[in-house]
């Protein structure tokens, strides 16, 4: 699941940059569906999670919904730092995720009017 969650992650934050609003609000909203379902799969994560939604995915939505992408990346970077300090509470620091250096190749992330 988290291979996803990290794909959906980085889509989310190319389409912001994009401006396309829509796209990268429903990539954030999956997202927190599998996170919630990690909630399910690894019971002992679910705190940590919870908190991530709320203290990371809920303002990253509230930014798409301002459509603010200085906020909204402000918020991405504190988002990534907290993901991977949940890897180090978790014994796992060999697991540091960044963002991809480029948007994924096979998706056109241009706005529609």
């Amino acid at each position: 699941i988290m291979p996803e969650v990290g794909d959906r992650f980085s889509k989310a934050y190319y389409a912001a940059e994009a401006r396309n609003w829509p796209f990268a609000a429903w990539q954030l909203r999956e997202l927190r569906k599998l996170l919630k379902l990690c909630e399910v799969t690894r019971p002992k994560y679910t705190d940590d999670l919870e908190e991530y939604i709320v203290e990371d995915v809920e303002p990253l939505l509230a930014a798409i919904a301002d459509q603010d992408f200085e906020r909204f990346h402000s918020l991405y970077v504190a988002a990534v730092e907290f993901a991977n300090e949940l890897h180090r509470r978790w014994d796992k620091p060999w697991i540091v995720w960044k963002l991809p250096d480029a948007p994924p190749p096979d998706l056109d992330l241009t706005p529609i009017p």
